[in-house]
């Protein structure tokens, strides 16, 4: 294929394949990108070039009469016009009525999406079948979607069907026109790796939005090939091999941690910093690179590039595998959702735990639940607290799990040592400065401690009931006596303490008053006397949290007493569980 500056409709014509290689990452796309692609497409003047970009293909050969092109770079483009010829395709079939114009646009079918029988792109392996069956053909994959990719693929088709919908053939034929005879890209065509890296790097990493993840691998390819005296090609082949499995470790993440932050996170681990570097991991990486090349230690820098990418890899499936652990400690981690601090020593000590049940790495990962749970839940401390220590303990740590167990419980003293952390627990407004989610936690584990040691047992509650967003289910904090009941007198037969102003002070809002409650069980005790509680929701209730409440009342009565000797009960519990 020649180089330069094409038409888009030149570009697909003829007996042209092209094709996802397996190094690239899969379709990325979302709402943003196609919302800025058609808003492109509608402001373009319909007499007016419109330029889509920089496209680098590597030629492969051919294929049974078909030229196979590689694309390097451009295949979110390329795959979101194929997507959007396809389904604009469709909406004039269903227009047009004349024999001249439906092989017009039959012609328009084989130049941009299928030749014959030969699909015009070949996507990535696992989404290539999704792509063409349901994607490209007028079918609906949705009840098949498998991979994140496929699902973004499907997004973009119905977001095309949607803006294709309001429109009529006029508008039709005039965005028809806008791509098929008036866009234009600028095209690259190479036959060997190397000189496909070598433009790749100098036309992409020089202010075009690229991720630092793609930053990271076009800067070690092309440095690779710099610093390498021979052909660079089986280096090349390794790196492109290398990020290929990590996009697709990445795809299988669906948003739970995004790249740069795992980027940062291996940095953090595995490179020597000082003071905030980590912060410039992608600058700091380059220089260290360019450092080596710069002073003629060209083998030095291969090395590097090598052991790095190797070890990102590395990265990308560790915390693939720690995001699916069933570790009850590292589950309680991502629950409290305070993880950032702790991903580098997470990633770090998982890689150093070869014990079959990583009984090593689930011991400090409780540590750092009690940390999460005392440090920034209940002493309130800023979300920074302890950052630059545990940076520099994932950094340090070379497998010695003693020493990291000590560092770790001399940092939780230091920031919520044991009479600390009963004060806060002991607050009379703890109510209204500790999260509820925090709060439901604290008797989350609490009601799990009563199921499984105080008779008759139960089956603990799940991760799941507890995370569920199902209003029905999901935990709210209710106040046992009411914070504005009904009646604040007490009648002959009631067990309501007298809400005083020194009550609300000193009890209303205390630990000791406090109890879990579905949100639709909460709104519909509402202010309801404690009596009326007591015998028609708590003896009866779900939760064991709320049946031993009975067990607290004083004279009949729950009063200050009550709450001071409950409130106590579980501090003892809290100082067990959390304790170091």
């Amino acid at each position: 294929m020649d180089n330069g500056e094409k038409k888009i409709s030149s570009l697909f014509d003829g007996r042209t394949i092209f094709n996802i290689p397996e190094y690239q990452r899969a379709y990325a796309w979302g709402e943003n990108q196609l919302f800025d692609f058609v808003s492109d497409i509608q402001n373009q003047k319909i007499d007016r070039s419109y330029f889509l970009g920089t496209v680098l293909f590597q030629e492969k050969g051919l294929e049974k009469n078909y030229e196979i092109i590689d694309i390097v770079d451009g295949q979110q483009r390329l795959t979101t016009i194929i997507i959007f010829m396809a389904v604009l395709i469709e909406s004039l079939r269903i227009q047009v009525s004349n024999e001249e114009e439906l092989e017009g646009i039959e012609l328009l079918y084989e130049t941009y999406v299928k030749h014959k029988k030969q699909f015009k792109l070949r996507a990535l392996d696992e989404d290539n079948d999704y792509f063409h069956s349901y994607i490209i053909e007028n079918n609906d994959g949705k009840t098949y979607i498998r991979t994140p990719a496929q699902r973004r693929l499907y997004n973009a088709k119905q977001f095309f069907v949607k803006f294709f919908s309001n429109l009529d053939k006029e508008e039709l034929n005039s965005i028809r026109k806008k791509i098929d005879e008036n866009s234009k890209v600028l095209v690259y065509s190479v036959e060997d790796t190397a000189e496909a890296t070598l433009i790749f790097e100098t036309t992409n990493d020089r202010g075009k939005s690229l991720t630092n993840l793609e930053k990271i691998k076009s800067f070690m390819m092309y440095k690779s090939y710099v610093a390498f005296e021979e052909a660079p090609e089986q280096l090349l082949n390794t790196i492109r091999a290398r990020f290929s499995d990590i996009y697709k470790e990445y795809e299988r993440y669906e948003s739970k941690v995004d790249e740069n932050s795992i980027l940062q996170y291996h940095f953090i681990a595995h490179q020597k910093w000082a003071g905030k570097e980590y912060q410039q991991y992608v600058s700091k990486v380059k220089e260290k690179v360019n450092n080596f090349i710069s002073e003629g230690k060209d083998a030095e820098a291969l090395i590097f590039i090598d052991e790095y990418t190797k070890e990102l890899k590395e990265t990308f499936i560790t915390v693939n595998e720690i995001l699916n652990s069933k570790i009850s400690y590292l589950r309680d981690i991502f629950i409290l959702s305070r993880t950032g601090n702790f991903w580098p020593l997470l990633i770090k000590i998982f890689k150093f735990d070869e014990s079959e049940n990583k009984e090593k790495f689930s011991h400090i990962v409780h540590l750092l639940e009690i940390y999460s749970f005392r440090v920034y839940a209940v002493n309130q401390n800023r979300g920074n607290t302890g950052q630059s220590k545990l940076y520099t303990y994932a950094k340090d740590f070379l497998g010695d799990f003693d020493t990291l167990e000590t560092l770790l419980i001399n940092i939780i003293s230091e920031y919520s040592s044991d009479n600390l952390f009963k004060s806060n627990l002991s607050d009379p407004y703890i109510y209204e400065w500790m999260s509820t989610r925090d709060l439901s936690y604290l008797f989350w584990k609490y009601e799990n401690y009563l199921r499984t040691s105080k008779q008759p047992k139960s089956s603990p509650m799940s991760e799941n009931e507890f995370v569920t967003n199902n209003s029905k289910y999901k935990l709210s904090i209710e106040h046992i006596a009411s914070q504005t009941p009904r009646n604040t007198i007490i009648k002959d037969n009631s067990i309501l303490p007298q809400i005083s102003d020194e009550f609300k002070e000193q009890f209303l809002h205390s630990l000791g008053n406090l109890t879990i409650d579905p949100q639709s069980a909460n709104s519909s005790k509402g202010n309801k006397d404690f009596d009326d509680k007591n015998e028609h929701y708590f003896k009866k209730a779900a939760f064991k949290t709320q049946n031993e409440l009975q067990y607290y009342l004083i004279n009949n009565e729950w009063s200050s007493g009550s709450i001071i000797k409950r409130k106590n009960k579980l501090i003892e519990f809290s100082l067990e569980n959390w304790g170091i």
